[in-house]
């Protein structure tokens, strides 16, 4: 008999884990030297300029967005039109269960003849089809894509500002935080990169 299953809610949310942000620009070459070992036995040979602790920072990623108003204004603006998408799915849902729900009376007080009964119930059985197989999909196919658009612009934003930082800064290495483990707190700069990005964003609203 014909049934059909409420679509569940469709739309999540941008992961922010899976966000990496990795910078490298390692500056200097390493001095090979060839006067063999010395009296310890050790190879000079081996030595490596390093990069000085004072050229490396790190970005807590998550905390960056997740406290980005950038974020918070399109995630607004995707859960909006979730909503609306899925009110309009509900709407044709519910217009199948009472058209449903018609026909099962009608049928129970026999006031269709078989031929009608049949015919009814092919053209339910079509809207279920279509329901199920191409309406649902499609909503989740538009959700999908406006959320993608959602987290790019996030995430583009986040890495021009970045860039445009170090600019001035000159880190040689600016490492996502989440795959720190530990480090000094003069390494990490995410309350500045914030503090820019709010306020080159708020500025960029301003001018709208």
């Amino acid at each position: 008999m014909i049934y059909i299953q409420r679509k569940k809610k469709v739309f999540g949310f941008i992961n922010t884990a899976i966000i990496a942000l990795l910078f490298a620009a390692c500056g200097g070459n390493a001095d090979n030297k060839t006067d063999g070992k010395d009296n310890a036995g050790k190879d000079e040979n081996s030595a490596q300029t390093k990069t000085p602790i004072s050229d490396i920072a790190f970005i807590k990623v998550d905390s960056v967005i997740q406290n980005y108003d950038m974020y918070h204004d399109l995630k607004a603006e995707f859960e909006k039109e979730a909503k609306k998408l899925e009110a309009e799915f509900d709407i044709k849902v519910k217009a199948f269960e009472n058209d449903y729900k018609k026909h099962m009376e009608k049928r129970e007080k026999m006031l269709l003849t078989r031929s009608q009964e049949q015919e009814e119930e092919a053209q339910l059985m079509m809207r279920q089809q279509e329901l199920r197989d191409k309406i649902a999909p499609k909503l989740q196919a538009d959700l999908t894509e406006k959320q993608n658009v959602f987290t790019n612009t996030v995430i583009d934003a986040v890495m021009k500002y970045i860039n445009k930082y170090n600019e001035e800064k000159k880190y040689a290495l600016i490492l996502n935080g989440s795959a720190v483990l530990t480090g000094h707190p003069s390494m990490d700069i995410t309350s500045e990169v914030l503090k820019g990005l709010n306020q080159e964003y708020i500025a960029s609203k301003a001018t709208k």
